[in-house]
């Protein structure tokens, strides 16, 4: 029986490990330690804010690791030094640094200098933002550590982040809000309305909604409130007491947009059901619907006559066949739309809105004019609310096309009421 030939091996041989294999312990008390003393040392306290650019200065020629503890250096400068768990330094930290995010006042003015400081490390290398995101996040989970200054002064720093463009991927930090735990215990309330008062110091409200947006919270703007306080009147209420009315604003018109979206969609059902559902049917949704949730009028009549326009067949067809379905839709929903345009205001509404689809449409386009005698003839619109419309009402899009147009009709009005004035003589 053969047995396994042994290889030949090389005795007295040193095997060299290949450089990229090399594993070198972590040490960011180290490096924590070595910041500290970079700050420290090249302060003179004049200012902090040349305190912090002679020690940037510093950095730049510095060989340390900034790649592996850019987390670390971000720490130091915001709490002083290295973090450990409930907030409090690592019991490894010798030195801390005297002056820091947290040491300062909670006011924007007070952390400008380290803000510019950031944008200096991140401007000089951009890896750093990484860094920068996870120690916001840290802070962030450890809101219930610190006391209402301390609170203020991170959310201060977390808003100016954003305001002065460090780079920072609004998704990567401001999810980390939807803690269950820091939510019910209000400290994600007190730091967002603290985010959004600094943030629009500097920013307007468009940036701060697209901000949202990226971070995918825009429609989750109640969930940062307490479970007890989660309702669209307790959270106008706070935000409008903490002077951000224009938030407030902009969020119950998105509350109420939402709501005129699913009234819309339940709608459109109904009117395309086969078979169709009674007058009647449809006016009992809509009025559960418009109590329900509270829903405006005007709202409610710019989406009855989105649904009509919507039931329309356009494909295939030419003017003259398009406005004889419009006739038969309307005469249809006459019921409906004279339940809820009940005055001169919401006329005016549903005028409007037949213009915007009109000019948004180039099969509807010339058939403004004879909708319109069309709404007038069938008494939902009174000839008042026309002529409002014409001299002053009208919506900016299409209005120099639609005003010529209905010219002919208009002069018509007006010799019909000098006629029936003339029949009162």
């Amino acid at each position: 029986m053969s047995t396994k030939e042994e290889r030949p091996t090389l005795a007295g041989v040193n095997v060299k490990t290949r450089k990229r294999n090399i594993v070198v312990p972590a040490d960011p008390a180290s490096f924590a330690t070595a910041i500290v003393q970079i700050f420290q040392d090249a302060a003179d306290g004049v200012s902090v804010e040349k305190d912090l650019e002679a020690g940037v200065k510093v950095l730049d020629s510095a060989d340390l690791d900034f790649s592996r503890y850019a987390d670390t250096l971000f720490e130091v400068l915001f709490a002083g030094g290295r973090l450990s768990t409930g907030g409090n330094l690592a019991d490894d930290q010798k030195e801390k640094l005297t002056f820091n995010v947290l040491a300062s006042d909670a006011t924007p003015e007070g952390l400008l200098p380290y803000i510019k400081v950031f944008q200096s490390l991140i401007r000089r290398r951009p890896f750093l933002v990484k860094g920068l995101e996870a120690t916001l996040n840290k802070f962030i989970l450890s809101l219930e550590f610190y006391d209402e200054m301390g609170r203020k002064k991170i959310a201060t720093a977390t808003a100016m982040a954003f305001s002065y463009k460090l780079g920072c991927l609004p998704e990567n930090v401001l999810q980390t809000l939807l803690n269950d735990r820091l939510v019910a215990k209000g400290s994600v309330m007190g730091f967002v309305t603290t985010f959004f008062q600094v943030f629009l110091q500097k920013e307007g409200l468009d940036d701060l909604v697209a901000l949202l947006t990226k971070a995918r919270v825009v429609n989750r703007l109640l969930d940062f409130m307490p479970p007890s306080k989660r309702s669209l009147e307790d959270f106008n209420a706070h935000f409008s007491a903490a002077g951000l009315a224009p938030l407030v604003e902009w969020n119950t018109r998105r509350e109420i947009d939402t709501k005129v979206a699913e009234l819309q969609d339940g709608l459109e059902r109904m009117m395309n059901a086969d078979p169709p559902h009674s007058a009647n049917d449809v006016i009992a949704f809509v009025k559960s619907r418009k109590a329900e949730q509270t829903l405006p009028d005007a709202d409610v009549v710019r989406v009855l006559w989105v649904c009509i326009m919507r039931s329309v067949n356009l494909t295939g067809k030419n003017q003259a066949q398009i406005l004889q379905t419009i006739i038969a839709k309307v005469k249809a929903h006459h019921k409906l739309l004279s339940t809820f345009v009940t005055n001169a205001k919401l006329e005016l509404t549903l005028l409007v809105t037949l213009q915007v689809l009109c000019y948004e449409d180039n099969k509807l386009l010339k058939l403004f004019s004879d909708i319109v005698k069309l709404m007038y003839n069938g008494d939902l619109v009174a000839e008042d609310t026309i002529q409002h419309w014409y001299k002053k009402g009208s919506h900016p899009k299409g209005r120099n096309v639609f005003l010529k147009d209905m010219e002919p009709f208009i002069k018509w009005l007006e010799e019909a009421e000098e006629e029936d004035d003339e029949e009162d003589e």
